[in-house]
């Protein structure tokens, strides 16, 4: 499980655009590979299936068991986001326990990608974010 902080500033100066912002929010999450489980497991489709994992065959590699979901997919638990106006924090929400997305990827390079975002794991209730990797510290 690794931690991840995603940030996001208006109105900043600098490499990052985080200097001077005069808004800032600073979401807080875990991650792990997702393991193609639906995160509204109550349903009867709890788990990716695909065409060919659908149909009966002697080759195992049909198998919904060997698809690597985690390959290009995060399952994301927000732990917090923070709300600041000139660098000063004024609201900080806690998430329960649980509070989880689906976050799958699509790399356009080493500092780009596509995110779609779904509260499931279903492309239905996907949406799009285009990020880029900020400088490190």
């Amino acid at each position: 499980k690794g931690t991840y902080k995603n940030e996001l500033y208006v109105g900043g100066s600098g490499t990052d655009e985080d200097e001077n912002a005069w808004l800032g929010a600073v979401l807080e999450a875990t991650w792990k590979e997702w393991d193609g489980v639906y995160l509204d497991k109550d349903k009867d489709d709890a788990s990716v299936t695909t065409s060919s994992a659908a149909t009966t065959s002697s080759d195992s590699s049909n198998s919904n068991n060997n698809i690597d979901h985690g390959a290009t997919t995060w399952r994301v638990d927000f732990v917090s986001l923070t709300l600041s106006i000139f660098q000063l924090p004024i609201f900080t929400q806690k998430f329960k326990e649980g509070t989880a997305r689906t976050w799958k990827m699509t790399y356009l390079d080493g500092d780009t990608r596509i995110v779609r975002a779904g509260k499931t794991g279903r492309g239905e209730d996907d949406w799009i974010f285009y990020m880029r990797r900020g400088v490190s510290e």
